[in-house]
């Protein structure tokens, strides 16, 4: 297992750690542009109907989070692919190898798709600050004062 993702270092920084415990020379990874949802592509014709199911269903909700970058959809049509032997190995009653379900694994993981794994996926979409949910009864953040 490789261990945990590395933090990044302007992370480290906010946290307060000491510059001598930051490794030098980590870097953040390179942005690409983020697949918009009306540009995202059909699903590969080589993909049956469960792979396709995946690629038209999750990679659609992944893309509407904005977790897609335009260089992730091959990795994209790998977990597509995989899942769909998956699933015809499992429809034909046959056992899955552990490198198999392993490789499975780490794709799901990759995107985010299993719930410890969502919690280290950052979405690259930008949304409208929250207003206050509270404004529309006329009460202000500020005590009146006497």
């Amino acid at each position: 297992m490789p261990g945990p993702p590395k933090t990044p270092r302007a992370f480290k920084v906010l946290s307060g750690q000491k510059p001598s415990k930051i490794a030098a020379g980590f870097e953040e990874a390179p942005e690409f542009p983020v697949v918009e949802p009306g540009a995202f592509p059909g699903a590969p014709q080589h993909l049956n109907p469960d792979g396709a199911e995946m690629w038209n269903g999750v990679g659609a909700q992944l893309v509407a989070c904005g977790v897609v970058q335009v260089v992730d959809l091959y990795a994209l049509e790998e977990l597509a692919y995989a899942w769909q032997n998956f699933r015809q190995k499992a429809k034909a009653g046959m056992e899955v190898t552990a490198s198999e379900h392993n490789a499975l694994k780490g794709l799901l993981q990759e995107f985010g798709l299993t719930p410890a794994a969502r919690r280290r996926v950052v979405a690259n979409i930008t949304e409208p600050p929250k207003q206050n949910r509270f404004r529309q009864f006329g009460h202000s953040a500020k005590p009146e004062t006497a």
